[in-house]
């Protein structure tokens, strides 16, 4: 829970919360302006609003206001070690739990706060697998989840929450589906991230890079296109076949002719010299008619009679930041430049007369006359009744850590004496720096505020004072600060060199806060190739924080409490009003324009030489690879569907088989016996590689403290730990937690892992039992000499192979200097499991070598189902003695059933509670509120219709639902209910009974009646226990009877009391009715009536 803070305007004599729950004060931990509120005092569900009142006693006067509870207390930002998944592999997670104040999350009995939290896992389909509680170290818990082998395919998701405060829960993403690791990746970088419909040529440069750092030397197919309102378009002219990675791709706009608001959409495969395809999504870009796009952010009110400041946000067509542009705005013909953010911050001269301002900003790039963009907006003035203001001016648009902020207070006031002006800087919900300045004649302030650690992400700066005439007139301006970390935290080697070799042991060296820990782990980049979303950033670790800021508007407001309301705070006056009553935790989430992404088939691009739908068809066919031998002349016998698809198909065929041979060199296969060439290392001297870990190193190391009477900003360790055996880049991530700093998520450290001679060995994520399939060991020679290679691949068990009762299969190849070649290897897993793959190669007369070993994964034929049932469970009425059995049954026969395959079955079964809506809208919140009358007539009907605002005040209380009817209609149900107590009473006998009527004789049921009704009321409001009491004791000592029965003392006027109890049964109703009014008050009665009697 938040512990806010809640300002007040006069010293208090006492200050009391009152929960809605049950209207009963609540005890508060209290120092000076701040109250602390237990979460143990309210419901535990999330999905319910939930309330307290804040009373202020004054002497002489009750403050009174309605505060909205959150029950944020504090952030968990979870981590994962990758951000893409197999199945039956393990994901491993870290939480960093902080406080409001960014200090790691320690148990606190006094706050009814633990140092737990419960995690879990969605799964794409939304089920919950839920894992045990678990209990944070130092704000710190690292842990683990296995995927199993039949697992959902898609995003999942983690979500966690504070155990004390379920209320509010944290969640992370990410990916679970069947891959391979990509040896290279590939980028687009077009000469301009944005181009307009009257430029000649878009110029693309594609580059290729293994992700060890060497360029790839292959072919790309590249096919241009738009989006459109979702939909696509290829431009067929546009393909290309691009032979060196490296070189630049034109496309003639003239192509471009779908209006202004179009993307470009690029979709390619590129295939490295022998190390297969690499494909990825397409690239977009915007297409405009103007250069840029002006956004005015700030404040939507303006203060009369001083300079309105205004942030004018200018980005490209592809919403990217525009630096250094021109900007003038009007009235006035400002003129600006933006800076490197593509913020300019600007101030108008708006006078004292005008309703409303229109504000116009264009760009003034005279390069670009006819590209000019505007933008404008309307802003209402700041509404005072005493027409005195207050302006808060900034004197930067760029605030970083560390830098001071000069504040500028504007004052136009009517009033000639001195006043007070106060002013509060809030950040993440608290308050970081508070003061107050006197004016002495002044009309302009100037404060310097420093910009401190506790001010990241941004903050809020709210100026006020007080006028004669009871106003309090106010501003408030919003102030986003550059992200960075709060400390510091930097990965390095500890011996820097260009690359590393696998195996061995590598230096890194963690510099950050002293005392932090560190949370490590190192990721092959292949992985963010493939997906580089949900990774934890700092950035994201501001965004998440800034979800939870309480205010709502760049700053200002349409009058004085409007600025509070807007700015997340809460001001209450006798004098001055109040602000609004706040029914929501977040302020509302403006759209944003989003980029829609698509994937783009690039073979359809290679059916465009070819108009008819047929021969496009027959193209696609030839250009198809085959496992089969035959050329392309032989296939093309087979083609019965005429000559123009023969023709079509044999031109694709050759042109593709051309390029396959083209990135091959011929294989010199000796068949000769197995004995041994000294020129060549021996094979079973080669170890082979057989680590090859997507991350590794998830370990914390705690940084050392400072040493000596100083302190000090960084302390730095090295963890010396051995490489894996991949070849790639290894991007280490570090993510800090301090008590003094906060969390800090370092830079990340690539470090390139090669050898001058290796294999890189491409297996398929998975193959079918029997199937026959090509796998590819790729050489890599970065030496400056021509090589003769001998490859070794190595028998194995359950695979047949060349190898195959020949312990290893021998080939020998010659390669160029700086060049990569494949060489090919036909193989058939014959049993389900994992088997090796091995190869090894050597060089001839060189100490050069390379081994290396992976797993291949192999499947039993046939395909997963998937089978969803829904079961109604209904005991009472399906079930037998109150148990319910349902037979489930896959759905799948036995003759779809794999022969001699194992087979498994998984169910995971979700359960869905189903309410009826007839019943949530006949009780609810709306229908309660009409229950809200005022109480009037006889003893009898007085006390019916006092009976009404009670139980709607209750249940509204209890089920948080105020909101629904209006806050304002809560004290007006109390003072109803304080009116039917009052009015009651006139009705009161000597003898602490009721009567209809003050001449008339009491009666047992109105007496138990009122007795209930009083227990109830005096949770709401003040009701004399002795009223309750004497009246219980009549009822014991009156209406009693030896044989314990109540009897009627009286005569009851309207039946209505009753509930129409029949006649039959009235002793026996009597009797129940009072026991219960007895019960009910037993704990207020119990020092004074003898219950026992």
């Amino acid at each position: 829970m938040r512990k806010t803070l809640l300002w007040l305007l006069a010293s208090v004599a006492f200050i009391s919360l009152t929960s809605l729950a049950d209207g009963a004060p609540m005890e508060v931990m209290s120092a000076p302006n701040l109250l602390r509120i237990p979460a143990g005092d309210f419901s535990k569900d999330p999905s319910i609003k939930q309330y307290v009142y804040l009373q202020a006693q004054f002497p002489g006067r009750l403050l009174e206001k309605v505060v909205m509870v959150s029950f944020q207390s504090g952030y968990i930002f979870i981590q994962t070690d990758k951000t893409l998944y197999t199945p039956n592999s393990r994901v491993h997670f870290r939480m960093f739990a902080v406080t409001p104040h960014m200090e790691p999350v320690e148990r606190d009995d006094a706050n009814q706060m633990d140092a737990s939290i419960d995690i879990e896992f969605e799964t794409p389909e939304g089920m919950i697998l839920a894992l045990n509680l678990v209990s944070l170290e130092s704000g710190i818990h690292s842990g683990h989840y296995q995927l199993a082998e039949i697992v959902s395919i898609g995003q999942w998701k983690i979500h966690a929450k504070f155990h004390s405060n379920p209320q509010q829960s944290f969640s992370a993403e990410f990916e679970v589906k069947e891959y391979v690791l990509p040896s290279f990746e590939v980028k687009l970088n077009p000469t301009s991230s944005f181009f307009h419909v009257d430029d000649p040529e878009l110029t693309v440069y594609i580059k290729a890079r293994y992700l060890f750092g060497q360029e790839v030397n292959g072919v790309a197919y590249v096919v241009f296109g738009v989006i459109n309102g979702g939909e696509k378009k290829s431009f067929p002219s546009s393909f290309q076949t691009v032979q060196a990675l490296t070189d630049a791709l034109p496309l003639a706009v003239s192509e471009i002719r779908w209006g202004r608001w179009v993307k470009r959409g690029r979709e390619w495969e590129a295939r490295g010299e022998g190390a297969g395809p690499v494909s990825a999504g397409d690239a977009g870009m915007a297409v405009k008619g103007c250069e840029t796009h002006p956004q005015m952010g700030g404040r939507g009110m303006w203060q009369r009679y001083c300079s309105a400041t205004r942030r004018v946000e200018v980005v490209n067509p592809d919403n990217t930041p525009a630096p250094g542009v021109a900007v003038v705005v009007e009235p006035g013909g400002v003129i600006g430049r933006t800076a490197d953010n593509g913020m300019a911050r600007l101030a108008i001269n708006t006078g004292g007369n005008p309703q409303r301002l229109t504000i116009t900003a264009k760009t003034n790039d005279p390069l670009i006359s006819t590209r000019q963009a505007s933008a404008t907006m309307t802003a209402l003035p700041y509404i005072s009744q005493s027409k005195n203001y207050i302006h808060i001016g900034l004197d930067s648009a760029d605030v970083q850590l560390g830098n001071n902020l000069r504040i500028s207070l504007n004052l136009k006031r009517l009033e000639s004496h001195d006043t007070d002006i106060t002013y509060l800087i809030m950040s993440r919900g608290q308050l970081v720096e508070k003061g107050r300045q006197k004016t002495i004649g002044q009309v302009l302030i100037t404060l310097m505020v420093l910009i401190t650690k506790d001010m990241l992400p941004s903050f809020r700066i709210i100026a006020y004072y007080h006028t004669n005439v009871n106003e309090v007139v106010s501003d408030s301006v919003w102030v986003d600060v550059k992200d960075s970390c709060m400390g510091s935290l930097k990965l390095e080697p500890s011996r820097s060199k260009p690359s590393y070799e696998p195996g061995k042991m590598f230096g890194l060296k963690v510099t950050g806060d002293p005392g932090a820990i560190v949370g490590l782990v190192a990721v092959d980049k292949g992985v963010y190739v493939l997906n580089n979303k949900h990774r934890l950033t700092q950035k994201k670790v501001w965004d998440i924080v800034e979800t939870y800021d309480t205010g709502c508007t760049p700053g200002g407001g349409k009058d004085g409490m409007s600025v509070f309301y807007d700015a997340g705070l809460l001001f209450e006056s006798n004098t001055a009003s109040g602000t609004a009553y706040r029914t929501e935790l977040k302020c509302p989430v403006p759209s944003r324009r989003k980029r829609a992404t698509t994937f783009m088939d690039v073979r359809t691009s290679l059916l465009s030489n070819y108009k008819e739908k047929l021969q496009r068809d027959c193209c696609l066919d030839g250009m198809r690879d085959t496992l089969l031998s035959y050329t392309c002349e032989r296939r093309v016998e087979y083609i019965v569907d005429g000559e123009a698809c023969a023709v079509a198909f044999l031109h694709c065929c050759k042109d593709m088989e051309n390029q396959r041979a083209d990135s091959k060199v011929e294989s010199l296969h000796l068949a000769r016996s197995e004995e041994e060439d000294d020129s060549y290392e021996d094979s079973n001297e080669i170890v082979s590689r057989t680590k090859f870990p997507e991350s590794w190193l998830w370990s914390d190391i705690i940084l050392p403290a400072c040493t000596g009477p100083n302190p000090c900003e960084t302390t730095s360790m090295t963890k010396n730990v051995p490489l894996q055996d991949s070849i790639t880049t290894w991007q280490f991530t570090g993510i800090s937690l301090s008590t003094t700093h906060g969390i800090c998520v370092g830079d990340s450290l690539e470090v390139i892992v090669r050898k001058e001679f290796f294999i890189d060995l491409r297996l398929p994520y998975s193959a079918v039992r029997g199937e026959q399939l090509e796998v590819k060991a790729i050489l890599h020679n970065y030496s400056d000499d021509i090589l003769t290679v001998r490859v070794d691949l190595i028998e194995e068990n359950n695979v047949c192979s060349s190898a195959s009762k020949r312990r290893k299969f021998r080939q020998e190849v010659q390669m160029e200097a700086q060049t990569t070649r494949s060489v090919p290897f036909i193989i058939i897993p014959m049993e389900k499991g994992e088997v090796n793959i091995e190869v090894k190669a050597a060089v001839k007369g060189s100490s050069l070598n390379d081994g290396i070993m992976k797993k291949l994964r192999v499947v039993p034929e046939g395909v997963l189902v998937k089978y969803l049932q829904t079961v109604i469970l209904d005991p009472t009425k399906e079930g037998v003695d109150g148990e319910q059995v349902e037979m489930i049954n896959s759905g799948i026969a036995k003759k779809d059933l794999v022969p001699n395959a194992p087979t498994s079955t998984q169910i995971s079964v979700t359960g869905r509670e189903q309410v009826s809506a007839l019943l949530e809208n006949a009780v609810s919140g709306n229908s309660m509120g009409t229950l809200i009358k005022k109480p009037g007539g006889c003893g009898e009907q007085n006390m019916i219709s006092m009976t009404l605002p009670l139980i709607a005040a209750t249940y509204l209380d209890k089920t948080n639902q105020w909101e629904a009817v209006g806050f304002e209609k809560r004290n007006e149900a109390l003072q109803h209910i304080k009116t039917g107590y009052n009015t009651q009473l006139t009705f009161r006998k000597p003898d602490g009974s009721f009567a209809i009527h003050s001449t008339s004789n009491s009666t047992s049921w109105l007496t138990a009646y009122v007795a209930k009704v009083f227990a109830m009321a005096k949770n709401l409001v003040a009701v004399e226990s002795t009223h309750i009491c004497e009246a219980i004791k009549f009822l014991i000592l009156k209406a009693q009877q030896p044989d314990g029965l109540f009897r009627e003392v009286g005569v009851v006027s309207m039946r209505a009391i009753m509930a129409d109890v029949p006649g039959s049964d009235s002793e026996a109703a009597m009797t129940a009715f009072c026991l219960i009014a007895m019960q009910e008050s037993q704990t207020i009665c119990a020092a004074s009536v003898n219950y026992r009697h």
